[in-house]
């Protein structure tokens, strides 16, 4: 557990700052949930080594990081890191010097020799790499204008589409994003001309991907169109939500209990959650969701 002091800043998963929402000195930072999904996972010295490392390499508070979870695994199984600089003013942040930083545990194989333009990038990691008795392999993955590209050694792969929604003023464009998507249902993009039971997956397939406690974000939703899926992101989602999130999408029992047992330790704080999906005969499945903090 790592507990707040009254210079702490908070930031959301595009490092956007945000006032805590209530008093927050003494009470529990977001990266305690990072620290207790490592341990569930059984990997808790070596996830807290990579924070460190971090840490010590460009400070406090600079830092986003996400826990994946396989819908139905017993144990989280990958995280990822996302360091962002939107107007490239800082000069300690490039892929380069996060390589030099992560070497001890990690083997970012990406070489940026395009200079390419991003706003971000990111480092993923799993159980398997933190327990390789030598720093595992690892690609970064680069984000430009709202696209994401895997950057293995100096070779681009594309990966991701994502746009950015005010739930609030634009329902209509999510709700076409998602109706025009690959994954959320079968037969004509307009209801009307769907069968009843048609119909009626296509309704239980929204009320999955977008219940109304998620829905009343504080923030943005984003509908990403990825290779094999597309997803579905909520921004600064306040602690009871992610607690409803949890047990919604069955997290492991030590991670629910943090949220519901601490929930008086967390109230300050604001969170980010995402659902990756794909078609199904019943309409569409949850493959993996994801929370998300900073450090």
């Amino acid at each position: 557990m790592e507990r707040c002091t009254q210079e702490d800043r908070f930031h959301d998963y595009v490092l956007s700052e945000y006032a805590p929402r209530a008093p927050h000195a003494g009470k529990l930072r977001s990266v305690s949930f990072l620290h207790a999904s490592f341990e569930a996972a059984g990997v808790e010295g070596e996830g807290r080594e990579i924070v460190e490392l971090v840490r010590e390499g460009l400070g406090s508070f600079r830092t986003v990081w996400g826990v994946k979870l396989a819908d139905g695994a017993a144990a989280p199984a990958g995280w990822e890191l996302y360091f962002y600089d939107f107007e490239r003013a800082h000069a300690d942040l490039s892929i380069e010097r996060v390589r030099a930083i992560l070497a001890p545990r990690l083997d970012v194989d990406a070489r940026d020799a395009r200079v390419l333009p991003w706003h971000m990038f990111s480092i993923g990691f799993d159980v398997e790499g933190l327990r390789a008795p030598r720093p595992a392999s690892v690609p970064a993955h680069v984000y430009l204008d709202m696209r994401s590209y895997e950057l293995q050694g100096d070779e681009l792969s594309f990966e991701n589409i994502y746009t950015f929604h005010d739930p609030r003023a634009e329902i209509d464009e999510v709700l076409h994003r998602l109706r025009a998507s690959a994954h959320f249902g079968s037969g004509p993009s307009r209801p009307a001309g769907l069968s009843p039971l048609a119909r009626h997956a296509r309704s239980e397939s929204l009320a999955t991907l977008v219940p109304p406690h998620l829905f009343r974000c504080g923030g943005r939703v984003c509908v990403a169109n990825k290779r094999t899926c597309d997803a579905l992101y909520f921004s600064r989602v306040g602690s009871r939500a992610l607690a409803r999130f949890l047990r919604d999408r069955s997290w492991p029992a030590a991670l629910r209990e943090l949220a519901d047992v601490h929930a008086a330790e967390l109230d300050h704080l604001l969170w980010d959650v995402g659902i990756d999906f794909r078609a199904s005969d019943a309409g569409v499945r949850v493959v993996r969701s994801a929370v998300y903090g900073s450090f």
